[in-house]
């Protein structure tokens, strides 16, 4: 067990960081506000107190030792933390309308968030996003959600969150350019049969549907690559390592880049649900955003019936 009796407090801690941020005593001195000999004197105190020296006096200047570096790394660390905490709180002081906190998965925090933020932010020029790539659904049991909105994949059901889904499109299949499956209107499982195939993540619950169809068909692939993420998926469908079934919103994007895309029949299902927490204040720009989400969704969902008659 560790000992309590040569632990250091804050005010020690702050002048250690001055020091070695600042290179000399007189300039810590000033940035704390305080004076070259007080300094100084806290300093000795320190090493003292913790008892190994930090820092090496030569003319004007401190030099710090090969354990005062390691040490400034871990208190760097801490500060940083510190130092988001009080950059949210000026944001939170001088924001003239709100704050609006979003977590969204990359699969649509790369896709239509920032189409449906650019739609917000002409109305609502004021207003201070944060945005958060992770999975809402992964937040601590006992802090609670920390996001006013929550974009996931399919549907929600716990009750500690409202959730609405907002648009339910189709998988589709990806191809690489010049492919010889190009040729096809669509695709069905048994196209695929002895394809390299670059499957999602071995949890995501859109790799096990597409599984199954798979399974029930008998269709023998060459299961060689898998990635958790969509993006990663297509960028190696591009460099022509196989073909995949991936969600909707992330084929389009790569489309330009020469992405082919087709229906996959039989069509399953790829849900876009918004989650707001039960134990967060809602806030009032949320409800436009959401609705700038559900128009994107609906105009995406128009484009890929344009380009594709077998898409449902």
């Amino acid at each position: 067990m560790v000992s309590g009796k040569n632990h250091i407090n804050l005010r020690q801690v702050e002048i250690f960081r001055a020091t070695m941020k600042f290179g000399t005593v007189t300039a810590a001195a000033a940035a704390l506000g305080s004076s070259q000999p007080t300094i100084t004197r806290e300093l000795s105190r320190l090493e003292e107190h913790i008892g190994f020296p930090l820092f090496e006096r030569r003319l004007q200047r401190v030099v710090p030792t090969a354990r005062a570096l390691k040490l400034f790394e871990e208190v760097q660390a801490s500060f940083i933390g510190l130092d988001r905490i009080n950059g949210f709180i000026d944001r939170l002081r001088d924001a003239s309308e709100e704050v609006l906190t979003v977590a969204s998965l990359p699969a649509f925090a790369q896709t239509i968030l920032p189409d449906a933020i650019a739609r917000l932010s002409k109305i609502h020029p004021d207003l201070t996003l944060q945005i958060s790539t992770v999975d809402p659904r992964n937040q601590s049991s006992i802090s609670g959600f920390n996001f006013d909105i929550g974009l996931i994949e399919d549907f929600y059901t716990q009750r500690d969150a409202e959730a609405r889904v907002l648009w339910v499109f189709k998988l589709v299949a990806v191809l690489p350019p010049e492919h010889p499956l190009i040729a096809r209107d669509y695709l069905e499982p048994q196209d695929f049969e002895g394809q390299n195939f670059i499957s999602l993540g071995s949890q995501d619950p859109y790799r096990l549907s597409v599984e199954r169809i798979f399974d029930m068909t008998g269709t023998q692939r060459r299961l060689f690559l898998s990635s958790q993420s969509a993006n990663s998926v297509c960028e190696m469908v591009l460099r022509g390592l196989g073909v995949s079934i991936v969600n909707p919103l992330t084929a389009l994007s790569y489309e330009k880049q020469g992405l082919v895309l087709k229906p996959f029949i039989p069509a399953q299902d790829f849900v876009l649900s918004a989650l707001r927490p039960l134990n967060r204040p809602v806030v009032a720009s949320s409800e436009a955003l959401l609705s700038h989400l559900t128009a994107i969704c609906e105009e995406t969902h128009r484009k890929l019936q344009n380009k594709f008659s077998q898409y449902a």
